[in-house]
């Protein structure tokens, strides 16, 4: 390979790596995400890659309350044993997932989501019209009717990829969307780019998030087909929660 490809090549993985630093872990500061913004490289690729992710979703471990001792007590412990290791708590697998479980592939602006067929309520393509909703906020697209419900639309990427990763985001909604992913019994439509396929998967192949405090709807990543695995409860629980805000 050639310097010119090398030095490319490595543009593009420093790019990847940044995007998923920036999609899994929020900026403790105003000057952190300014920094984040500048130094995010200029060429963007258009799919992104989950190697990064992998080391970068955040794991936080809840140390349990200890009483205070008296100080007498706790040197004559110290001194009788020896301090173990502080044990990490287990991640909590689903119970869908204790079996090999099937998921549709779907991607937003360059991410690849996947979505557990047990928790998906139908695909429909984007319709000719959405009924739009006045003082609504911008990922809150309107209403599509669908088997007697009236569907209320967002805009996915609007709240799964990063503000500073946005730059090739279409103005038009007609010109980004190809479907609606139905999740929480048809209440909720996630508009997408495109469908993918349909994937098996097991839960030893999905490396499952310990700490949910931050992007609840990320349930884990399966890096065999480099995708995000979607926690469609927790996406509701979200939605609903900011449209009563």
């Amino acid at each position: 390979m050639s310097d010119s490809n090398q030095k490319k090549s490595s543009q593009q993985e420093a790019a990847i790596h940044d995007y998923l630093q920036g999609l899994l872990q929020e900026a403790t500061t105003p000057e952190a995400q300014a920094n984040a913004m500048t130094e995010a490289p200029e060429a963007q690729p258009k799919t992104i890659g989950l190697e990064a992710l992998i080391a970068e979703i955040p794991e936080i471990v809840v140390q349990p309350k200890v009483e205070a001792k008296p100080v007498v007590e706790a040197e004559t412990r110290l001194s009788t044993q020896t301090q173990q290791p502080m044990a990490e708590p287990e991640y909590i697998v689903p119970e869908w997932a204790k079996r090999e479980f099937q998921c549709l592939l779907f991607n937003v602006s360059g991410l690849k989501l996947a979505v557990p067929l047990v928790k998906l309520n139908g695909v429909i393509p984007w319709p000719k019209k959405i009924t739009e909703t006045p003082n609504q906020t911008d990922w809150f697209l309107g209403l599509v009717p669908n088997q007697d419900i009236n569907v209320k639309v967002i805009d996915t990427a609007l709240l799964v990829v990063p503000e500073n990763r946005r730059g090739n985001i279409a103005e038009s909604p007609a010109e980004r969307f190809s479907h609606i992913i139905l999740v929480d019994d048809g209440r909720w439509g996630l508009a997408c780019d495109s469908i993918g396929d349909v994937i098996w998967l097991s839960q030893d192949k999905v490396k499952w998030r310990k700490s949910k405090i931050q992007r609840p709807w990320l349930e884990g990543t399966a890096l065999d087909y480099l995708c995000a695995l979607l926690n469609t409860e927790a996406f509701a629980d979200m939605l609903n929660e900011k449209m009563a805000s």
